[in-house]
């Protein structure tokens, strides 16, 4: 098997993604973009401190689940049902689940 030669970059190291610190690496989108759209929720990192506020949550969406993460979007979230949506998702371990962005007022929510 051929050595490949260090060529000095980061990327020859292949070092691993921590997996105790998540991070989304992917272009960022408001909830108002969405809403009324299907989307893919892939995953979500929770108590995330922005500067509208602490505990929102960062969600990770695809539009097509075969998309590469490359595609991925993401968004901030502080709407309670979709908080609670997630959780209850997290602890059936049942990632990526389609949902569709609803809205009513400054409501937000998953169907």
């Amino acid at each position: 098997m051929e050595q490949k030669q260090d060529d000095g970059s980061l990327s020859f190291l292949s070092i691993p993604a921590d997996a105790t610190y998540k991070r989304f690496n992917c272009s960022e989108t408001t909830q108002q973009k969405i809403v009324n759209t299907s989307f893919w929720v892939i995953d979500y990192l929770e108590d995330v401190k922005t500067r509208f506020g602490s505990n929102r949550f960062l969600v990770k969406i695809k539009r097509n689940l075969e998309d590469s993460d490359s595609d991925a979007l993401k968004f901030f979230t502080n709407s309670q049902e979709i908080k609670y949506v997630l959780g209850k998702i997290r602890e059936l371990n049942k990632f990526p689940r389609r949902v569709t962005l609803r809205a009513s007022q400054n409501r937000y929510y998953f169907e």
